[in-house]
């Protein structure tokens, strides 16, 4: 994947730029379950009255990087992830909770709490009308941010929906990639995790269309976003602008062709 110093300069004033609009960020309020996966993400009650599935820095590492950026992509997207958000775990409830124990002030990664489902690593219920296009949009978003880890969950009630979550092992060697890693990548495709679901052409023009209106800025944005203290370096951050923005072009033309 080449690119040249001129690129680097472009998207490094651009992401620059975007840093200096603070986004928005949610409190934790009260801790409610933790789970014993190996990144140990809590169910915390936050100041909107929702609950987020939360990964912090010290427990999930550079995971966290990977589950922010590939939810805000799917939102982009319009794909089914959980909607994503900057959690603000505050010293104050660390003290409160004995539960937060090791856990630091600072931003966390969340996802809105998604009621009513169950875990599924299969792809089940594919054959729902409400599941095609959701299924169509999860191949391309898998295929567009390289996918190793593949996990679901599907609604108890019918219409079986499907959603993705749990996105740290995500980009090309995860869950640590490095730079070179994002340059080395071969070129996208859709994911062939997908293959048996034997897309339409209907379904793929579709998916076409919502990859088409994500612009550039769109793609710095979600970038930008990340906290400067999960470590996310500027340079890992151009070189994923121009990682997403080149296999996103890839992946236009294959839809397109199909």
């Amino acid at each position: 994947m080449a690119y040249n110093d001129s690129d680097s300069e472009k998207w490094r004033g651009q992401l620059e730029d975007a840093r200096k609009v603070k986004p928005p960020a949610l409190e934790a309020l009260r801790h409610k379950k933790q789970w014993r996966t190996k990144s140990k993400p809590f169910l915390l009650r936050c100041q909107d009255g929702n609950d987020y599935v939360v990964k912090t820095i010290n427990l999930a590492a550079r995971q966290i990087i990977n589950d922010q950026l590939i939810a805000r992509l799917g939102v982009l997207l319009k794909a089914p992830v959980g909607e994503p958000a900057l959690v603000w775990i505050s010293s104050e409830l660390i003290q409160a909770e004995s539960h937060l124990g090791g856990v630091t002030e600072g931003f966390s990664h969340g996802t809105r709490w998604i009621p009513n489902c169950m875990n599924q690593y299969e792809l089940i219920a594919t054959s729902e009308p409400e599941n095609r296009l959701r299924l169509a949009l999860l191949a391309t978003l898998y295929g567009w941010a390289v996918a190793s880890d593949h996990q679901f969950l599907f609604t108890y009630n019918t219409p079986r929906l499907i959603y993705s979550v749990d996105h740290g092992h995500f980009f090309p060697n995860p869950p640590d990639w490095q730079i070179k890693d994002l340059q080395d990548c071969s070129q996208a495709d859709l994911d062939s995790f997908f293959k048996d679901c034997n897309f339409t052409p209907c379904e793929l023009k579709q998916a076409y269309d919502h990859l088409k209106a994500i612009s550039t800025d769109d793609i710095v944005k979600a970038v930008s976003i990340i906290p400067e203290e999960w470590g996310f370096t500027m340079e890992e951050q151009v070189a994923m602008v121009i990682f997403l923005n080149t296999r996103q072009k890839q992946l236009l033309a294959i839809l397109q062709s199909i």
